[in-house]
């Protein structure tokens, strides 16, 4: 059986890694941040809950990883390594879950922005200016797409601030990861530079992601086309030649009994 002061020092490596594990470098900080950002996790109250949340994951799992090397009879040392095993598995677990979550929501930003481009270039169209324009997408955009609704409020909030418009782009694009913000700001940039009509900018943006995206599905459907030979060859052919082969065998066992008989 594993000694209790195993399983407490297992538990307190545990408590360690979930409370105090470092963040190394101005730019891997920086990089925590933006995904916590796109994962949702923004506000204080959110990221407290969120880190008792991997507390809690982490004490669990090192407990759960104890149990076990004590059923399983481990001397203390393999006890532990086993405990901070299970820790490190729960650590883990949490920030799999955030990694999922910011890759979930910026596809969903990536998919609407089509959708929010020709809303924006309408509302400018029907004589609203950039700034106005942008706020009501925004507030249209609430409960159907949230994530891109909530960034565009807070580049509004830059750009009433003072912050320009392709600067406030490029930080959303850098904070989200979703280059076309910062393509999309070039283009307002450009579009106020020269004094050209940026309602037909947005409409040519929107249409080039559009075709982007339906090469990316063509691309897609082509690639599982080839993907799925893999189950087709593992449990078709099988089933096939089961079903050609094995009457074939019957017959000529049957034939070789009798040919044996007489």
């Amino acid at each position: 059986m594993i000694a209790a002061p195993a399983i407490a020092a297992a538990l307190t490596f545990a408590t360690v890694i979930a409370v105090a594990r470092p963040v190394r470098g101005h730019d891997r900080g920086r990089d925590r941040e933006n995904r916590l950002d796109m994962a949702g996790v923004r506000t204080r109250r959110d990221r407290v809950a969120l880190r008792a949340l991997q507390v809690s994951s982490v004490l669990a799992s090192c407990a759960a990883a104890s149990m076990l090397a004590s059923v399983a009879d481990l001397p203390p040392v393999p006890g532990i390594m086993v405990a901070a095993g299970g820790a490190t598995i729960g650590w883990r677990t949490i920030h799999a879950w955030v990694s999922v979550r910011a890759a979930a929501r910026r596809m969903a930003m990536v998919n609407d922005l089509p959708i929010m481009l020709d809303l924006l270039q309408i509302a400018m169209r029907g004589g609203m200016g950039l700034s106005a324009a942008w706020s009501s997408v925004a507030e249209g955009l609430r409960g159907s797409c949230d994530a891109l609704a909530e960034e565009m409020r807070r580049i509004d909030v830059e750009v009433s601030m003072g912050t320009r418009w392709g600067t406030a782009l490029a930080n959303s694009a850098e904070r989200t990861g979703v280059t076309e913000l910062r393509s999309l700001g070039s283009l307002m940039s450009q579009s106020e530079e020269f004094g050209t009509e940026l309602a037909r900018t947005l409409e040519v943006m929107s249409d080039s992601l559009r075709h982007d995206e339906m090469q990316h599905l063509e691309e897609r459907a082509h690639q599982a086309s080839v993907k799925i030979l893999v189950p087709l060859a593992a449990f078709m052919l099988p089933a096939t030649l089961l079903l050609v082969v094995a009457p074939l065998l019957l017959l000529l066992f049957q034939a070789l009994e009798r040919a044996t008989a007489s």
